[in-house]
């Protein structure tokens, strides 16, 4: 895996804790582990899972579902609850409204998966919008919110390479930053060819790349400039939506 080197590992920082926070640490933890278990779990097998005491365990679990971020179903299990939907959708909501009508518009046109990308740490991006074409016969599914190594994937490579040159830039963020857009072939799924571009935001939004997911190889090339396209949309909206709030 290239590039990797210079950066701290993703399950480094991760478990990595804020000082004199240990309980906002241990809750984040929780919902983490959550959200890896869709049929959710029990307080024991939460508490062995976690290595975390079952008294203490139950009083954060229930402060977590006061406020509806946890919640218990009748097998005694806990899951996440909707109150992170909420959360949610408060994160750069500018974004993701302007977003939208632009990546249906190129799902449709290549009909393939489109996919809006942000750098979550040093290390990760994640997938923060996720749009299938709609009468595609066949195309990549995944979902949003789902994260990878920010040097795996098109979509990450377009970020690096959307930033100022380093010495140490793997091949791959050097060859997109020359070409104007990211290839990546099975770094996130097996088989599938990511194409993605960098787009320019206003320097109050976080770094964004929009992409597509693709079986064909042969298509890249038809690809790429409706990507370039998309993303000189999103970005002109993205600055006309922030003028409009000074």
């Amino acid at each position: 895996m290239t590039g990797i080197a210079r950066r701290t590992s993703v399950d480094d920082t991760r478990r990595s804790s804020v000082a004199g926070a240990q309980t906002l640490d241990r809750g984040i933890r929780i919902l983490w582990h959550l959200a890896e278990r869709p049929n959710g779990e029990t307080l024991t097998e939460m508490a062995r899972s976690l290595e975390l005491n079952r008294n203490a365990l139950h009083r954060m679990l229930e402060a977590l579902a006061a406020h509806n971020l946890v919640r218990r179903t009748e097998d005694k299990r806990f899951h996440l609850a909707y109150g992170l939907v909420e959360l949610a959708s408060a994160v750069d909501s500018d974004l993701r409204g302007l977003a939208y009508p632009i990546m249906a518009a190129l799902a449709d046109s290549v009909d393939a998966t489109a996919h809006l990308m942000v750098p979550i740490s040093d290390v990760e991006v994640q997938a923060v919008l996720v749009v299938e074409p709609r009468l595609a016969a066949a195309h990549i599914a995944f979902r949003t919110g789902q994260r990878h190594p920010v040097d795996r994937g098109s979509g990450g490579i377009a970020i690096l390479a959307g930033r100022p040159p380093r010495d140490d830039d793997p091949a791959e963020v050097v060859a997109a930053r020359e070409q104007g857009y990211a290839v990546s072939t099975g770094h996130v799924i097996p088989g599938v060819i990511g194409v993605s571009v960098p787009v320019q935001t206003p320097p109050t939004m976080p770094e964004v790349s929009i992409g597509v997911s693709l079986v064909d190889p042969d298509a890249v090339d038809q690809v790429a400039p409706r990507l370039a396209e998309a993303a000189r949309e999103l970005s002109g909206q993205l600055f006309a939506s922030r003028a409009r709030v000074r």
